[in-house]
């Protein structure tokens, strides 16, 4: 019979593996917390530009640009910008454009294509994930786009 020799434990081997499960539990703590800034920054963004169309009676556009959300008067000019690192998805398209929200005074529904609106996806490095849901009348809450409604593009 065979006699397994197990090494003695060293200490900085025991110190190694420790700072390695640490650091890869802090990684990924970083990354949950920079997703969840995120979802809360963009909420923010996307109801403040809500309210503002509202209040002025006025349409805005915010358009979606890889990781940037660009907000835009009826002439084109760029009113707000928001860059945003964990965009993953846009499932929002209006008869204006895709990947893109036109908020009015009435809300977004004069220009949707899909009649309740649409979501958008953040998704972090680690596969983490939040919705945004922004429905015919503007509003801004977490979700998805309703269930059966969802456009397959």
């Amino acid at each position: 019979m065979l006699k397994r020799h197990i090494g003695e434990v060293k200490p900085y081997r025991v110190l190694i593996l420790t700072l390695l499960i640490v650091s890869t539990g802090i990684l990924i703590l970083q990354d949950y917390s920079r997703l969840t800034k995120n979802f809360s920054k963009l909420t923010s963004f996307l109801t403040k530009v809500r309210l503002k169309a509202m209040q002025d009676d006025v349409v805005l556009i915010t358009q979606f640009n890889r990781k940037n959300v660009i907000v835009k008067d009826n002439n084109g000019n760029v009113l707000d910008s928001l860059h945003v690192s964990t965009l993953n998805k846009i499932n929002y398209d209006t008869n204006l454009g895709k990947k893109m929200i036109v908020f009015s005074g009435r809300g977004t529904s004069p220009y949707n294509i899909r009649v309740h609106g649409g979501d958008i996806t953040l998704k972090s490095w680690f596969g983490f994930r939040k919705n945004i849901a922004v429905n015919c009348t503007g509003l801004v809450t977490e979700g998805l786009y309703p269930e059966g409604q969802a456009n397959d593009d």
